[in-house]
């Protein structure tokens, strides 16, 4: 490829440095691309329109020599011009990027299938080490009437795609959970679905929803014919265990 054209790509996709790896079968031999070298010619700047400009100003003027200071002012200004600064398309992609606020930080959710058309969704927090799982099997297992429980854990990431030139606000993420929920439903119909913890709930409710009004509640899914129990997290329900009575009352 023309190196010109290689550095405006590699520019545009934010690639500063790049080193190829392997060489493709049947792929010409890559040779070194001489960068042309451009002529361009020194503008010198003259003073002549200076004369023009001060004999301009003199016409309401009493004294017929114009002011040093002025001849100075005037040439300095006709001298200076501004410095163009190099269009970088990663630079413009950064800026444009910055001004979308608020930035939603990347996080991970956990995802449990006990049965058919049952889909738990759990705010994951991986520093507690907590037995979250012990706890949710023993819940379905009385929830269920079911001596057995077969859960295994679903990493669901956001965002999903790692792209830096992607932007991560608030209505990002809630469009892309919901989409994702939405496929998910399509597949396998879902049923009974479990929001549990403040994370996972936000973004498959409404934007104004209110965590503390909403816990315990039962909510329409945005965007989707479908109700779900909004619950605290397995982990605040290990960190605060007055609310397992609650957890009963409700599945009740």
């Amino acid at each position: 490829m023309n190196e010109l054209q290689r550095q405006a790509y590699l520019s545009a996709l934010g690639i500063e440095n790049y080193a190829p790896r392997w060489l493709l079968p049947l792929a010409p031999v890559s040779i070194e691309c001489a960068v042309p070298v451009f002529n361009i010619p020194v503008v010198v700047v003259s003073p002549s329109p200076v004369p023009f400009i001060v004999t301009a100003l003199d016409v309401g003027m009493e004294s017929n020599s114009p002011s040093p200071n002025l001849l100075t002012t005037m040439a300095d200004l006709g001298g200076q011009k501004k410095a163009s600064l190099p269009i970088n398309a990663a630079a413009i992609l950064q800026q444009l990027e910055e001004k979308k606020t608020p930035i939603v930080q990347p996080f991970s959710l956990s995802v449990y299938r006990p049965q058919s058309g049952f889909l738990i969704i759990d705010s994951r927090n991986t520093q507690l080490a907590l037995p979250t799982e012990l706890l949710l099997n023993n819940i379905l297992r009385a929830h269920l009437n079911a001596s057995q429980i077969e859960l295994r854990e679903e990493v669901l990431r956001w965002p999903m795609i790692e792209n830096r030139f992607v932007s991560r606000t608030e209505n990002d993420a809630r469009n892309e959970l919901q989409t994702w929920l939405a496929v998910e439903n399509e597949l396998r119909p879902i049923n009974t679905l479990w929001l549990m913890g403040e994370v996972a709930a936000r973004y498959w409710l409404d934007a104004e929803f209110n965590w503390v009004e909403s816990c315990w509640t039962t909510q329409a899914v945005d965007g989707l014919p479908l109700n779900t129990l909004i619950l605290p997290s397995l982990n605040q329900l290990l960190q605060t265990p007055i609310h397992k009575s609650r957890l009963w009352a409700s599945l009740s």
